[in-house]
């Protein structure tokens, strides 16, 4: 994603403030842009800025030699237009319909700047735009207090790159354990949040629900930045269905009824999806995850209306899940219609009629 010139100078300022000895090499990576468009930002920054930029040779980065400089960008870069101020207000809203994210007190500072930012000739009416644009999404799941508090502490520590420790819960296994993890990236799903970060235990990638952390202390420990082939947001979560990784990736390939067709058609439910079109109405999806347990969950909602062709081991099981589900249901239902005996006698109630 292309980041605005604006964005780029205050993130190097930032990190060479920080003491992180940035280079044109990481801070290109960083920024997803050029190292000679990272060089023009930092010629920028001593010109016009006046940074007292230095090359470290050792540290192989960029640091101050006064560590109290602080850049004076001009009044007229920083204010808002109508368009950004309604979309950093939608964007409040929107998380703040999450309830349990840690940045109440801030949210509402912002707001309160909101108007400081604006130029005179426009305004925000907050409360006519509430009314007129809502967001509902599922609450994030434990103590919004709770999950609050460890969502700011890990986000302080993926931002200073601190090592945690974490006494944590695996409802699967209903077992707690103790690990030290490399938190990388905060993602909300389904009414709940998680941290990614390489876990020390089992020396690989793994995600975390928050509301499952009973302790959590942030290390004087740091990490380095993560490598993209060790951990890039686009590709952990892209490979999986939704949130689970497997070990396997395999192809899925579903069969849609003409009926649940209109609903599915011309929606990306997943970054690999490719589709065809049936001459009887019915819309084939295909599919490339790791792991089949969350995209059956999913296409169980569905009932009969979705026919698994691919692969063999994800149409058995749920077949063998509709199974028992019938073989429950059929149980339910005989018990029900139990015929009830008299308290004396030993005949049926229906005896005689």
């Amino acid at each position: 994603m292309q980041r605005s010139r604006l964005f780029r100078l205050m993130y190097i300022v930032r990190e060479v403030k920080q003491g992180r000895y940035p280079n044109a090499h990481t801070l290109s990576r960083d920024l997803e842009v050029s190292e000679r468009t990272i060089h023009r930002d930092l010629e920028l920054l001593r010109d016009d800025f006046c940074a007292p930029l230095e090359f470290d040779r050792r540290r192989k980065g960029f640091y101050l030699t006064d560590p109290e400089w602080t850049p004076t960008f001009a009044a007229r870069d920083m204010r808002l237009g109508a368009g950004e101020a309604l979309a950093l207000v939608l964007g409040l809203q929107a998380l703040e319909s999450v309830r349990a994210h840690g940045l109440e007190e801030p949210f509402q500072a912002l707001l309160e700047k909101l108007p400081h930012l604006l130029p005179e000739q426009v305004t925000v009416d907050l409360a006519s735009l509430t009314s007129q644009v809502s967001f509902f999404f599922e609450p994030a799941r434990g103590d919004p207090r709770a999950v609050g508090r460890r969502l700011n502490r890990l986000r302080e520590a993926i931002w200073a790159r601190r090592v945690v420790r974490l006494r944590y819960y695996t409802a699967s296994r209903d077992q707690e354990t103790v690990r030290l993890v490399e938190p990388y990236h905060l993602r909300y799903y389904d009414g709940a949040w998680y941290v990614a970060g390489y876990c020390r235990w089992r020396r690989a990638v793994r995600t975390f629900a928050v509301d499952r952390i009973r302790e959590l202390e942030v290390l004087e420990e740091t990490f380095p930045p993560p490598t993209p082939d060790r951990f890039s947001p686009e590709t952990y979560f892209g490979e999986a269905w939704r949130l689970q990784r497997g070990a396997e990736r395999q192809q899925v390939v579903v069969r849609f009824r003409p009926e649940q067709a209109r609903y599915m058609r011309g929606r990306i439910w997943h970054p690999s999806q490719e589709s065809r079109d049936e001459p009887d109405g019915s819309l084939v999806l295909s599919f490339r995850v790791l792991g089949t347990d969350e995209i059956m969950r999913w296409l169980l909602q569905f009932g009969a209306s979705a026919q698994v062709l691919a692969p063999p081991s994800l149409r058995e099981a749920i077949a063998a899940e509709a199974e028992a589900m019938l073989a429950q249901y059929r149980r339910v239902h005989a018990d029900r219609r139990e015929p009830q005996t008299e308290a004396h006698g030993g005949r049926s109630l229906d005896a005689g009629r």
